[in-house]
């Protein structure tokens, strides 16, 4: 059964991770469009979605971004990638995680990920999305309370070890699911 559930969900492939897909695509749109928003994505923004599985997410970012703007969806499955790439051509999609993004020093305006940072070397991804955001760059972590390793108060203080200023934290009930833990972080700005 977990073998299953690791192919629909935790790394998808083939048929099963297209069903993931879709079922994540419904299940997970308003959370992806809360944590979108509370990224405050402007237009020319460039903005950075960490596992952005089916796109959802990443099809917001691009309407927000418009035209001027620049969205970057990373994920380590190919499925994904693939149903990414049709959601939102508007966007380069290419193969990546939170570790390795692919992204050039201070790049981003805006990083967003949702549902996915249970499955980071977190230490690891925090550096990488530290050093690719701006000073005063956004980072949007959302995740179900149920799937996370730590309690949301221990990823807050790894959020805050990376370099991050916490500006919100919180916990949110859903209809479908388990409470959707939420965190806003910025790069501070350069010191003067």
């Amino acid at each position: 059964m977990a073998d299953l559930l690791d192919a629909a969900f935790g790394h998808p492939r083939g048929l099963l991770g297209r069903l993931g897909g879709w079922i994540m695509s419904r299940g997970n749109a308003e959370q992806e469009h809360r944590a979108v928003a509370l990224a405050a994505v402007r237009p020319a923004d460039t903005v950075l979605v960490v596992g952005s599985g089916p796109g959802v997410g990443l099809a917001e970012a691009a309407r927000l971004a418009g035209p001027r703007g620049r969205v970057i969806g990373v994920d380590p499955s190919a499925t994904m990638r693939e149903m990414a790439a049709r959601h939102c051509p508007a966007a380069e999609v290419r193969a990546g995680t939170a570790e390795h993004t692919g992204c050039a020093q201070s790049e981003v305006d805006a990083v967003v990920s949702v549902n996915n940072v249970m499955l980071w070397d977190l230490p690891a991804g925090l550096a990488e999305l530290h050093r690719v955001l701006k000073p005063g760059g956004r980072l949007v972590i959302a995740a179900h309370r149920h799937v996370l390793r730590q309690s949301f108060v221990e990823l807050a203080r790894s959020i805050e070890s990376a370099g991050f200023e916490i500006r919100q934290l919180n916990s949110r009930k859903r209809r479908a699911n388990s409470d959707a833990v939420v965190v806003l972080a910025v790069r501070p700005q350069a010191a003067e």
